[in-house]
């Protein structure tokens, strides 16, 4: 029987073609989707699952009579990278990206205070940079040596912008980290090596707790409205009790280090080192001393200096000992401000009127929180692998809130920079503001903080970016006090929601801290 077969016309080439591109397509689409995916999952990963910091220590309730001796330590340990490779360059953090270090002009360094009362130890370590994140702050605890027994170690930035990227932003442009691992794993080394080394240097000390005003003209500019400064400066001053010589010694003032400004590519700690190295060796030029300083070891802590505290290249500085003004920025510049701030911290260091105490309480309560993050950048950068820090939960980052007493004073510990009138007043619902409504964050924090004498310390065991007052925060126009952008402050903030989140806990905490036990102590 004879069949007939019929033959399917063959399909024309470029159907087949394209049938062939789009399953290749569609296999590669699917491995974008998964790869970005996962990534999504790596970039927002919990990078210290279930880390929690929960500290109540009440160290004013003990009686007088029970109190022992208060000791202090003081160390440092350099932070200076490496630039001998030109194909590993060093880039510098703050203003623009691919700002590359050409040199080193001074030191950078860490530098810790460890204090005592018998009971309690608690560790402060300033680094000259530009901001540390709270996982990198875990991964200094994590390496302090057990023998060194510190109940609390408080880790703080100078914000310094002429300082090596530890954060991400400033790389060669907009989608590369600036941040050198090797040089982030040697910054947390460092800094858990000076705490051990302050811990070692325990010895007997005397405290003195000064507050001193500061004139903001010739010296620092707020460069957002409203103008509102956190401008005295407070010190924490420790001394020998066998012969009265100085040990060291915390400042706490608040101005942005980057006095240098933008076009500088040398590497330098700004003011903060200029103003340690006059409290600890004096004022030479020319070989010529012009004044003394105190000895010992000093750290610098800066305060609340979001709405852009900062010297700008417009503010003339008048240098006190040289006797000479600068208003271009220039190392001389940063030098004039160190050594303006040295001028009125000296003679309250040298004063033998100050009352000293010996045996010195201290409280601490501490607490890990999660923060709202509201900022469309902060949240692609880790996609994209700029920022590397983790989050707890959807838009949720895990951050810290402390406070502190020693003595009479109170220290507030703030991850990140606050704008000055939350800490001191001042917050203003101005015309077209995004969130006019009733002001959040009140009373300012100052008012309601424990202690005589209320220090603040900014980028302390964070540095989340600026922390502002909900009625100030704007994004949309019309912008606020007419101006024709929008403000800068907002590209650095997480969101509207976290100024009062940080204001409420402290709040909370502030209630009952550094009480006294009355009865004992009759």
């Amino acid at each position: 029987m004879n069949t007939i077969t019929v033959m399917p016309h063959p399909r024309p080439l470029w159907r087949r073609v394209l049938r062939r591109l789009l399953r290749i397509g569609l296999f590669v689409l699917i491995v974008l989707i998964a790869a970005l995916v996962m990534r999504c999952f790596y970039a927002f990963r919990d990078r210290n699952p279930g880390y929690q910091v929960s500290l109540d220590i009440n160290g004013h309730k003990v009686p007088t009579n029970q109190l022992e001796e208060l000791h202090v330590g003081f160390a440092r340990v350099k932070i200076n990278p490496e630039l001998r490779d030109a194909n590993r360059p060093v880039y510098l953090a703050g203003f623009n990206q691919n700002r590359r270090a050409t040199k080193i002009h001074d030191d950078l360094w860490a530098i810790a205070c460890v204090i005592d009362d018998g009971r309690t130890r608690v560790g402060i370590v300033a680094l000259d940079a530009i901001g540390f994140f709270h996982d990198d702050v875990i991964e200094v605890r994590k390496r302090m040596y057990p023998l060194s027994k510190i109940d609390y170690a408080i880790v703080t930035s100078t914000h310094n912008h002429s300082t090596p990227d530890l954060m991400g932003l400033w790389g060669p442009d907009y989608w590369h980290t600036g941040v050198d691992d090797l040089y982030r794993i040697s910054v947390i080394t460092a800094a858990a090596k000076a705490l051990d080394r302050a811990a070692v240097a325990l010895q007997p000390a005397r405290l003195a707790v000064h507050e001193i005003p500061m004139l903001t003209d010739g010296l620092v500019a707020d460069t957002r409205p409203p103008e509102v400064f956190d401008a005295d400066v407070r010190v924490l001053h420790f001394t020998s009790p066998t012969n009265g010589a100085t040990i060291g010694s915390v400042v706490n003032w608040a101005n942005h280090p980057e006095t240098v400004w933008s076009k500088n590519t040398e590497i330098t700690a700004d003011f903060p080192g200029y103003l340690r190295d006059a409290l600890e060796n004096g004022v030479t030029e020319s070989n010529l001393a012009l004044r003394a300083g105190v000895g010992g070891i000093h750290l610098y802590v800066n305060g609340a200096i979001g709405g852009l505290m900062s010297t700008t290249p417009k503010v003339t500085v008048r240098d006190p000992f040289l006797e000479r003004e600068f208003t271009e920025p220039s190392h001389a510049k940063a030098r004039a401000v160190g050594h303006r701030l040295a001028a009125r911290i000296l003679p309250r260091l040298e004063s033998t009127n100050a009352p000293t105490l010996s045996h010195v309480p201290i409280s601490i309560r501490a607490r890990t929180m999660a923060l709202p993050l509201d900022n469309n950048g902060f949240w692609l950068a880790p996609v994209v692998g700029l920022i590397d820090r983790g989050h707890v939960d959807w838009k949720q980052i895990r951050s810290e809130v402390a406070l502190v007493g020693i003595g009479p004073a109170s220290l507030a510990c703030i991850p990140g920079e606050i704008y000055p009138e939350i800490v001191n007043g001042g917050i203003e619902v101005p015309e077209g503001a995004d969130y006019p409504t009733n002001i959040v964050e009140v009373p300012p924090i100052r008012e309601f903080m424990p202690g005589k004498i209320k220090f603040v310390l900014g980028l302390a065991n964070d540095e989340i970016g600026y922390i502002i007052p909900k009625t100030e925060f704007d994004r949309k126009a019309p912008y606020l006090y007419g101006a024709k952008k929008a403000p800068y402050g907002e590209i650095n903030s997480m969101g509207p929601d976290v100024a009062g989140k940080i204001h409420a806990a402290l709040l909370e905490m502030s209630a009952g801290f550094m009480d006294t036990n009355a009865a004992a102590r009759k």
